[in-house]
């Protein structure tokens, strides 16, 4: 599951219910978090319990501390550490749960908790621990942290393997996108619903979610996005065999790559090109686009796609 941890995490520990918290060591916790000194925060929140044990608060920004210094020392680096502070976060967040029964606290408290468990790998736990947050949410009416969960959830459901889940995934972002208010937000929605339907085979409703992103970026004045997007039109055109549509669509955003000078692109392009040729079965077109794109990337110094897109022309001559 894509990780998405912005600053509603921090948010959520300093915006709890309205309450005041006056003890010394719990402000340190907090103030520490904030300004990114997580080690001093896991200090000033490992005193805080020891002198206020039965406080929620107390818990939940060691929590949080731990949580942060994994994300920012542990997670690409240090396996064996980075699990053993996300051991300890878990341990923190769910005495800080233990400890409340503020709504507004626990909708906080299960939405960490879920972030957690995703970083673990435990990814059903997660969507677990997500919905209960959102209920909060929604008894709540906080509609930011119910569009934030949805997402999350959509996502669970539209990375596992079984088809249901996927009819589910589209659910959860279509009450996804009528409260979420940000238009990239919506257009990377739209386009990962896109990829859900392509997954369940109805390539027309695949279609009209990529077409909705190149829209939106349109509008947006983002011509650039808009053509990377119609990629994913073009592509699923192409699986359809609707060739000419493809065909159409792919030169459209050529048009956008050439006029940027954007040469990866303009590669990249030429490269679904190639695909489409292929499939046509016409192999002495498709060698033309997968040379040009070759080319391309060789003079962008692209490597791992030059060498994919070879790989394809030699593949040209083992098909019948």
């Amino acid at each position: 599951m894509k990780k998405v941890l912005g600053s509603l995490a921090l948010f959520g520990i300093l915006a709890t219910g309205g309450m005041v918290y006056a003890q010394q060591e719990i402000d340190a916790c907090l103030n520490f978090n904030k300004a990114g000194d997580y080690k001093r925060a896991i200090e000033a929140g490992q005193s805080a319990i020891k002198k206020y044990p039965k406080d929620s608060m107390a818990y939940r920004c060691l929590g949080e501390a731990y949580l942060k210094l994994y994300i920012h020392h542990y997670l690409n680096s240090d396996i064996v550490n980075g699990q053993k502070f996300l051991k300890l976060a878990y341990k923190s967040m769910k005495k800080a749960a233990s400890l409340t029964n503020n709504k507004e606290d626990l909708m906080y408290i299960n939405k960490e908790i879920g972030e957690i468990l995703d970083y673990m790998g435990y990814f059903d736990k997660a969507v677990s621990y997500y919905k209960k947050s959102l209920n909060f949410a929604k008894d709540l009416g906080n509609t930011d942290m119910q569009a934030y969960l949805l997402k999350q959830i959509a996502e669970y459901y539209g990375n596992t393997q079984d088809p249901s889940d996927w009819v589910e995934a589209l659910r959860y972002y279509k009450e996804f996108l009528n409260l979420e208010k940000d238009e990239k937000a919506k257009a990377e929605a739209y386009n990962e619903m896109g990829v859900v339907y392509e997954k369940l085979g109805d390539y027309k409703k695949a279609i009209e979610s990529y077409k909705k992103v190149v829209e939106i970026y349109e509008k947006l004045g983002d011509y650039k996005n808009a053509a990377i997007y119609k990629h994913n039109v073009g592509d699923t055109y192409r699986i359809m065999r609707d060739y000419k549509n493809a065909e159409k669509v792919f030169f459209e955003a050529l048009e956008v790559f050439k006029k940027l000078g954007d040469k990866v692109w303009e590669a990249s392009t030429y490269e679904y090109l190639g695909d489409l040729y292929r499939d046509k079965g016409d192999k002495k077109t498709a060698r033309e686009y997968y040379t040009r794109a070759y080319n391309l990337y060789k003079s962008t110094e692209q490597k791992g796609n030059d060498e994919a897109v070879l790989y394809k022309i030699k593949a040209l001559d083992e098909l019948n």
